[in-house]
C-alpha cells in the first residue's frame, strides 16, 4: 500500500526486498493517491533481475466512510490492506509489507513458511508490555490474551483462508461498527477478527528501528512512529542505510528539504494538528464516558 507521502518509503521497502530475495517477486501496490509519475518512478526504482510483474490498484478512501483515524497516521489508508484478498484474486498467498521498512533477509523463507492451519502470520507488537496497554486490549478490544496482539506492518496472508473465512468482510464490519474502540485503527480491527487465527513469527521479521542493533542484517527493520527517514526532522537509527537504498532507486540523490530547520518545525507542527473528524470523535467518546 502506498500514498504520495510515502512514495520514497515504498521505493526503499520494495527495493530492499528485491535485493535480498533469491527468487522472483511480483509486486502489488494498493495506490491511494499516487500520480502516474509516482507509479512510473516506483516501477523504475524496482528494476532488478528478480522483479516479476508490477501492478497498481487504485483505492478510493471515500468507501471507508466513518472509519477512525488517529494523530499517528491521520489517514484512513491503512484500512486498504483489508481489500488484499479482493485485489489479488487468484493469488493464494502473499506477504503484506508497510512502506516504512528495510527488508534485510530473503522473503522466500517467509513466503514458504508453514502456517500450521492459520490464516496469517505476524510478529507480536512491541508496545503491549505496559499494564495500560494490556488493560486496553482486554477491556476495550475484548482480547482473551492481551499478550497476543500483533503489529500489522508485516503479515503473511493465506488468501484462500481469508476468503473462506470472510476475514475482509468481518474486518470492515468491525472497523465501521466499533470505530471508537480502535485506538490503533486497522491493527486493532484485525486483531479482533483474527483472534487466535494467526501464527507468531520470530520478532526479527518486524523489528522496531529503536530495538534493532546497528548491525541488524537478519529480518526486517520497521521505522515505527510519526517521524520517518524521509522527513526533515528524522535523526534516528538506520538513516544512512535507508538513504543508501534510496540512492539505488529512481529517487537517487533526493533528500528532504531542511530550510534552516523551518521544514522540520513545520512538519512537526502539521503532525500535531488533529483533523475535524478526530476532534468530533474525541468529543463523542468523552460524552459517552460521562
Amino acid at each position: 500500500m502506498a500514498t504520495a507521502n510515502y512514495v520514497w518509503g515504498a521505493a526503499v521497502t520494495v527495493r530492499s526486498a528485491l535485493e535480498t530475495c533469491s527468487t522472483t517477486i511480483n509486486v502489488y501496490v494498493i495506490s491511494v493517491d499516487l500520480s502516474l509519475e509516482d507509479k512510473q518512478q516506483l516501477t523504475n526504482s524496482w528494476q532488478t533481475n528478480n522483479l516479476g510483474s508490477v501492478k497498481f490498484f487504485d483505492f478510493d478512501l471515500e468507501q471507508l466512510g466513518s472509519f477512525r483515524t488517529t494523530l499517528l497516521v491521520k489517514s484512513k489508508s491503512p484500512y486498504a490492506r483489508f481489500f488484499i484478498p479482493e485485489y489479488l484474486d487468484g493469488v493464494s498467498r502473499c506477504i503484506y509489507l508497510d512502506t516504512d521498512l528495510i527488508v534485510c533477509s530473503d522473503l522466500k523463507s517467509l513466503h514458504d513458511l508453514d502456517l500450521q492451519g492459520k490464516s496469517s502470520a505476524c510478529v507480536i507488537d512491541g508496545g503491549i508490555a505496559t499494564p495500560e496497554q494490556q488493560r486496553r486490549l482486554r477491556d476495550k478490544l475484548k482480547l482473551e490474551n492481551p499478550l497476543r496482539y500483533f503489529n500489522s506492518g508485516v503479515i503473511v496472508l493465506d488468501l484462500d483462508a481469508w476468503r473462506q473465512h470472510e476475514i475482509q468482510a468481518k474486518a470492515l464490519r468491525v472497523a465501521e461498527e466499533q470505530h471508537d474502540l480502535l485506538d490503533q485503527m486497522d491493527q486493532d480491527a484485525l486483531n479482533m477478527v483474527l483472534a487466535d487465527d494467526w501464527l507468531t513469527l520470530d520478532p526479527k521479521w518486524n523489528t522496531s528501528k529503536g530495538k534493532a542493533d546497528p548491525s541488524f542484517s537478519d529480518g526486517i527493520i520497521h521505522f515505527l512512529g510519526k517521524v520517518k527517514p524521509w522527513h526533515a526532522d528524522y535523526d534516528a537509527n538506520f538513516k544512512d542505510r535507508w538513504f543508501e537504498l534510496l540512492d539505488r532507486t529512481a529517487f537517487a540523490g533526493q533528500r528532504p528539504a531542511k530550510l534552516l530547520g523551518v521544514a522540520a518545525a513545520y512538519q512537526k507542527f502539521v503532525r500535531s494538528i488533529p483533523t475535524f473528524e478526530m476532534i468530533e470523535g474525541k468529543l463523542r467518546r468523552m460524552m459517552r464516558s460521562t
